[in-house]
């Protein structure tokens, strides 16, 4: 990726959250469908709905683990610098402490979830029932299940706030009265030693 779209990225919550799902989303898919060819390759018999459960239940935990990795480097690591004084001060914005994030908008996603195995599980089974294989069905069900809880979710985020960038949400709290956190606290890397809040116009 590009430097300067990866800085973009890690500035950009809407997008590095949505990036970061849906890359989760369809490794975890690629994965379980492998796991699937591979019990399919190995002889394994199960009925339609135990490929459908078993594809959920392994979607579940793959999914968990790899957006938990590519959340932490989107928003709480910074390898790279900004180019002006306005890039480096959103970078440098203090996120909220790891766990604490990550845990919300798991939860905020395990809400959503039924709606999305539902789709998903739904459409795998429904394919199967068509005569597909259920690689091939897997294939399409969770992408567009995917997208239908992308839409959802995005939408709740800008909301709850869970989407807001780091800058404006210290701009926020500053607002209110609340003392902001600096860049010491949490990206010093991000480059010169510079508030984490910007003035109103450059918000």
């Amino acid at each position: 990726m590009p430097d300067r779209l990866f800085r973009l990225y890690q500035r950009r919550r809407v997008i590095n959250l949505n990036t970061n799902i849906v890359a989760a989303g369809l490794l975890s898919t690629l994965l379980v469908m492998a796991i699937v060819w591979l019990m399919k390759r190995a002889g394994l018999i199960l009925p339609t709905w135990g490929f459908t459960t078993t594809s959920i239940v392994l979607d579940i935990v793959l999914d968990v683990a790899i957006f938990t990795g590519l959340h932490w480097v989107a928003n709480h690591w910074r390898p790279l610098r900004g180019k002006h004084a306005r890039e480096r001060a959103e970078l440098a914005a203090a996120p909220p402490p790891f766990v604490q994030d990550t845990a919300q908008l798991q939860v905020e996603r395990a809400v959503i979830s039924p709606l999305y195995y539902l789709l998903a599980g739904g459409m795998t089974e429904i394919l199967q029932r068509l005569s597909w294989s259920p690689v091939w069905a897997i294939a399409l069900a969770y992408p567009a299940a995917l997208l239908v809880t992308r839409v959802v979710h995005t939408t709740w985020g800008l909301r709850s706030g869970t989407h807001c960038d780091h800058h404006k949400r210290e701009q926020a709290e500053s607002d209110e009265g609340t003392e902001p956190r600096r860049s010491r606290d949490r990206h010093p890397e991000s480059g010169p030693i510079v508030e984490a809040v910007e003035s109103r116009e450059h918000v």
